[in-house]
């Protein structure tokens, strides 16, 4: 088991121990815990795993938070790098020390990494036990998940998880490159989540190109959790904030651990919650994520949402979001706004032919890309051409 914070200690002056105790008695008592429940290598590396897919501002973090309160179950912060590594690293077979290391530098050399409590010195036993050996790279990478540091109380680690927003537009890599995993799809309406996405500066100004990446993720999961339900659960973001009780409970059953209602009450979270985020990125970002679950925002886009964003989203993502229960308002548009929006959706198309060819870059000139519009620069495009003989 992690040590440290994953037994349920907060650093000192970041809120209340579960345990009572603070400081070094505290870590003491962790690493006791830790021996209780500690894991071999091997164990490890078969633990089962899941994913939480969803579009950025859906529910995923506050979904994430009540699986990580969850003692049973291992689920970091964002690790959208992990995409990258998997590109990276898909083919390696056999792990000798030297591609070990260069895996270990790999995985930490994200920048969003910077908030993650892990145990690295344990990463690097396991490492040196898997050294040699023939293994995927969804086992691997469980190695890394099962060393991250939560700020709640951790028993005997059932389940590992992750939650990126960015995994909803890799949904069938995932599903070929993790074949045991497990999928909770959380969607939410495409109306709301526009005008959610489209009050953070963060995301792409383009409502086309938000509804595009609705539609595109939704129906992508959707497709096959029809194909492979035994292995995905969809649920919404409207039943998860109006029965948080059932709808939670629903989750538990679908990995087959214990349902806990204390999980749901924000007493329980708070101190965790303001361990690991900063307070400005709770204020920003979320703000209800330590308070009671509430409905409130559910339709609030009815208000914020002008007649033309209305008619926008409906005629790119209304029917897929039928299959979720999310029904259109407008079903009849004039042949001179389908051209216009065809035309956005050809752009939205050559954006996601820009992302393919991202992904495919190494990994080491990835990191030094920071702005995805500069893919097709000459030089790029000279190194494909070398790489690949394209012309």
């Amino acid at each position: 088991m992690p040590t440290g914070r994953a037994a349920g200690c907060y650093p000192e002056g970041e809120g209340t121990c579960p345990c009572f105790f603070t400081g070094h008695l505290c870590r003491a008592i962790a690493r006791i815990l830790q021996d209780s429940y500690g894991m071999t290598t091997g164990q490890i590396i078969q633990l089962p795993f899941f994913f939480v897919l969803g579009r950025p501002r859906s529910g995923t973090t506050l979904l994430r938070t009540l699986l990580d309160a969850h003692p049973n179950i291992a689920i970091p912060l964002e690790n959208s790098g992990m995409i990258h590594l998997f590109f990276r690293y898909r083919k390696v077979r056999r792990w000798d020390p030297d591609k070990l290391d260069e895996f270990f530098d790999d995985f930490f050399r994200p920048d969003n990494l910077k908030n993650w409590k892990t145990d690295r010195e344990g990463i690097r036993e396991c490492l040196e036990d898997v050294s040699g050996k023939q293994l995927p790279f969804h086992q691997v990478i469980r190695i890394f998940y099962y060393h991250y540091q939560s700020a709640f109380r951790k028993e005997e680690i059932q389940w590992l998880g992750d939650k990126s927003p960015l995994f909803s537009l890799y949904s069938e890599q995932l599903f070929r490159a993790f074949p045991d995993a497990k999928f909770i799809h959380l969607v939410r309406d495409y109306r709301a989540n526009l005008s959610s996405m489209c009050r953070q500066d963060l995301f792409s100004p383009s409502e086309t190109f938000i509804l595009m990446q609705w539609k595109k993720s939704a129906g992508q999961i959707g497709r096959l959790a029809s194909a492979h339900p035994e292995r995905f659960l969809t649920v919404r973001y409207e039943d998860l904030v109006t029965d948080p009780r059932g709808t939670f409970s629903m989750v538990c059953d679908f990995l087959q651990v214990r349902y806990l209602s204390e999980l749901l009450d924000p007493a329980y979270r708070q101190g965790a919650i303001r361990s690991l985020y900063d307070p400005g990125f709770l204020d920003r970002w979320q703000p209800g994520l330590s308070g009671e679950i509430t409905a409130e925002h559910t339709e609030k886009w009815k208000h914020e949402l002008s007649a033309g964003s209305v008619m926008k989203a409906d005629y790119i993502a209304g029917k897929t979001g039928e299959r979720f229960d999310y029904f259109p308002l407008n079903e009849h548009f004039k042949p001179l706004f389908q051209l216009k929006m065809s035309l956005k959706v050809l752009l939205f198309h050559l954006q996601e032919m820009n992302r393919y060819l991202y992904d495919r870059l190494p990994l080491r000139m990835k990191t030094r890309i920071r702005n995805r519009r500069f893919i097709l620069s000459y030089r790029l495009l000279a190194y494909y051409k070398k790489r690949f003989g394209a012309g």
